[in-house]
């Protein structure tokens, strides 16, 4: 399971970056100059919680039996919303991009 977790945060290292870059270079300011930063941040945060809630004493302290389901969703989650916000970066690039 360790595997897992750990190739999802490459994943959504990988989402992230292509999203930022994306973002970066908007010719016009519009919804994804805010949005995918937003998206980005959020995920981070799930991904940090997803850690700190499986791989430290204290969160499986806070979060034990059941209660470590939260943890456990938050990683895919936070991988999912990196998905998000790359697919919205490169669809308001796309749109920003003059046509030919």
């Amino acid at each position: 399971m360790d595997i897992l977790f750990f190739a999802g945060v490459l994943v959504s290292l990988s989402l992230g970056l292509f999203a930022w870059r994306q973002t970066q270079r908007l010719a016009r300011p519009d919804a994804g100059r805010v949005g995918v930063p937003a998206l980005l941040l959020i995920a981070a945060l799930l991904i940090g919680f997803a850690f700190w809630g499986q791989y430290t004493l204290a969160g499986q302290h806070a979060f034990d039996e059941m209660d470590g389901l939260y943890p456990f969703i938050a990683g895919p989650s936070g991988t999912l919303l990196a998905a998000i916000a790359a697919l919205t970066a490169w669809i308001a690039r796309r749109r920003s991009e003059p046509d030919e």
